[in-house]
């Protein structure tokens, strides 16, 4: 009987450690998923440098590599919460609001898409540091190329809404993808930057 009590006495304070445990990785998760959300919104709010385009009034920030980050360390689903609010937030607080639907839609197949790809290369890496990082780069560049092409489709499907002809909108599109190439390039040095450092500073959070 002595047995049964403390074996079950011991599967109850193993319940509460777990259960206590998984309270500490969500709040955890929450934080870190919030503090990359407003990362992101600081990183286009408080620098923004206009760029020449026959379509949209598109500009060089931060935003895509905090987004980018956000990728890397949080994953393919946290990072779509962190960049779609803090860049939805964004919009709605600086008059962008018609910019929403498509802000929303592309963060969400850029996070999925590149961090799948990511989480792929970087098992492929066998925990080589030099290899994850060659990964970021990689990543990071595929990015770019994955929100220019969004962007252009999602552009001259507008301007056909609105009216113009195909040939029309494609024309006014291929004027401003310089614009989006400006920020791909900007996001690949950013994250040859910033990666080794932020993922260092980010492995140092308990992750429960």
């Amino acid at each position: 009987m002595m047995g049964k009590r403390t074996a079950a006495a011991t599967d109850t304070m193993g319940s509460t450690d777990r259960m206590r445990a998984a309270g500490s990785s969500n709040v955890t998760s929450i934080v870190t998923t919030a503090f990359f959300a407003a990362v992101i919104f600081l990183g286009i709010q408080s620098f923004r440098i206009p760029l020449p385009a026959a379509v949209g009034t598109p500009f060089l920030h931060f935003g895509h590599i905090f987004v980018m980050l956000a990728i890397v360390c949080l994953g393919s689903r946290r990072s779509a919460v962190a960049g779609v609010l803090g860049l939805v937030i964004f919009d709605l607080l600086n008059g962008y609001i018609h910019s929403i639907p498509d802000v929303f839609v592309s963060t969400i197949i850029k996070c999925f898409l590149i961090g799948t790809v990511f989480s792929m290369l970087k098992k492929k890496a066998g925990g080589n540091i030099h290899k994850e990082y060659l990964a970021a780069i990689f990543c990071a560049a595929l990015y770019g190329i994955v929100n220019i092409v969004i962007d252009f489709i999602w552009s001259v499907a507008g301007l056909m809404l609105l009216g113009s002809s195909l040939a029309a909108a494609f024309t006014a599109e291929l004027t401003s993808i310089p614009a989006t190439m400006i920020n791909a390039g900007f996001t690949v040095i950013g994250i040859t930057l910033l990666y080794a450092p932020i993922t260092a500073a980010y492995k140092r959070i308990p992750q429960r």
